[in-house]
This record gives structure tokens, sequence and C-alpha cells, in this order.
């Protein structure tokens, strides 16, 4: 659920900015613009910006549309249980999306995170999930938008459903399951909206897959985060391109020299996982061991290579 963020007072220095909303507002929010612009009779795009403009520059809100069908009344719900303050009340708030439309598949998204002890409980929900969301969807939906889906909103919760399955099916060791749907989510969306690709490049390498990670690497050349950065490293070293894995180490040191120091065991790990991070900081490090450092521990003198490099 959105963990709720204190307010400092304001002491007469700077003002007290107010927390922006969370994702899934976001979403409900963007919903109920597209319903308010289906009641209006628009003649061109200009107008209906206008419209809104219009409707923001006086202080006004959007409506909050109260979901022409079943399921989007449902999904109504569904966006309140994730901003809810206990799992408690996201229980409930889910179950009664469910009883609304049993084709809400953010209600089991929401109860794979708040009711399941066991990433075996969590992936009856999800399984759930993304069987009602295909069906809900259609296979004309996947056709059509297969490419840019999570740019349609009505793809988000099969989305979320889908990731957390392949998630749920690592934790249970069905590994070619997982990595199964985390491809089958880069087709869909290329963009990757939800970072499946820094978590399949992690699995990839765990399971000596350096063919799919290299796949990964020319599909997603322009990144430049630790995630790829270090793995490039990583897997020109055990490709046995000991120059280009020199090159590469350059590069990733000069982003982010924090995972060096976590590789080699010069820092300290902290106990907890960081929720956010900057681009070359600790905390980027530290989510960075999180994902890849058994990639690291399994590939065979990998780490006495490394530490052998930064020695010189």
């Amino acid at each position: 659920m959105a963990k709720k963020i204190r307010r400092k007072r304001s002491h007469g220095k700077s003002p007290v900015l107010p927390s922006l909303p969370s994702r899934h507002s976001m979403e409900r929010m963007t919903a109920d613009i597209h319903h308010l612009l289906e009641e209006q009779e628009f003649e061109s795009p200009e107008e209906a910006n206008k419209f809104l403009q219009g409707l923001l520059s006086e202080g006004g809100r959007i409506p909050q549309s109260p979901g022409r069908s079943s399921l989007e009344k449902a999904q109504d719900l569904a966006w309140e249980a994730w901003d809810a303050a206990t799992p408690q009340q996201a229980a409930k708030l889910a179950r009664r999306a469910l009883a609304i439309s049993p084709d809400c598949a953010d209600a089991y998204n929401v109860l794979a995170q708040v009711e399941a002890g066991t990433p075996e409980e969590a992936y009856e929900f999800y399984r759930k999930a993304v069987e009602v969301g295909e069906r809900s969807l259609g296979q004309a939906f996947f056709e059509e938008h297969k490419g840019h889906f999570w740019g349609v909103l009505a793809s988000r919760p099969y989305m979320r459903a889908r990731q957390g399955l392949a998630d749920c099916l690592w934790a249970m060791r069905r590994e070619e399951e997982s990595i199964a749907h985390s491809e089958a989510l880069l087709d869909l969306n290329p963009n990757d909206n939800q970072g499946i690709r820094d978590t399949l490049l992690s699995r990839y390498l765990s399971l000596g897959n350096d063919a799919g990670a290299e796949r990964l690497f020319r599909q997603y050349k322009d990144d430049w985060s630790a995630a790829f950065l270090w793995s490039r490293v990583l897997l020109d070293f055990r490709r046995g391109d000991y120059v280009a894995a020199n090159a590469a180490l350059l590069a990733a040191m000069e982003y982010n020299s924090h995972v060096a120091s976590f590789l080699t065991c010069k820092k300290k790990l902290p106990a907890k996982l960081p929720e956010t991070y900057s681009s070359g900081s600790r905390d980027e490090a530290v989510l960075y061991m999180a994902s890849f450092a058994e990639a690291w521990l399994v590939s065979s003198n990998a780490l006495e290579w490394l530490i052998g490099q930064l020695a010189n």
C-alpha cells in the first residue's frame, strides 16, 4: 500500500510542498479525464484541451467518474485499495471490488500483496488476475495494442498481474516459466515502463543464459543504468573478452563506483533496501546488489578478476 509521507512543519523559511499523488491515483485521474472528455462534444483536440485547462485554472478538480460498467466501478475500488492506509482496509476494498466484478484483475493484485503469506499463495492470486485480465481485455485488444501495451490504461492491471506472476514463479524455482512471462511482457511493451528488463537481465545471468542477456543489451543499447553497465562488465568477462571487460569496467566505475565497493566487500550492505534511488547513487548500488549479486557469485573467478583489476 502507498506509504504516507510525513509533512514537515513550515517555520517561515520554505513552503511545505504537498506529497505527489500515487501512481494508482494518477491512473484513476487519467481514467476520469478520459470519461469526462467522452461525455463532451468537442470539435477539435484543441477545444478539448482548452476545456480541461479552464477547469484546472479555475481551481476545479477533475470530477471522478462513477464508472459506467461494473468493471469500471470495481476498478475504482481497486484504485482506492492500492492507496489504503492498512492491509486490512485494502483487502476489504479489493473484495468489494470482486463482488461488483469478478473480472477486476487489480483486486486480485491487491490481495496478492496484502493477504498472501507465501509465493505460492501470491501466485494463485496473480494467476487468477492474469486469467481474468486476458478474458476482459480480449484477443483483439492484445493484437491491436501489442508494442505499446502500457500506454493503454486498461492494460495495466493485467501487466501488473503478469509481472507479479513472473516474480512468484522465480521464487518458486520455476525459472523458465518466470522468464517466459517476463519476455512476453517486453514483447507487449518494449518501452518497459515496469522495469522488467533489469530483473530479466539478472535472471538470465544467474541461469547462465548469456544469449538472452546479449539480446537485452542489443534491444536496450542506450540503457546507461548500473544494472546494464555493471552487468556488461560481467558478461564480457564470462565471454572471455577481457579487453572489452576492462573497457566496460571503466565506464561502470565512472557511472557508479559504489557497486565495486559492495562487490569487493569494502562496504557493508544495509539491512533494508532503499525505496528509491538516484542515478549513480549508493542506493542504486544497493539495489543492483540485491538483484545481481547471485549472478556474480555463480560466475567462476569473476569477483577475483574484479578485485585484481581494481587493485591495479
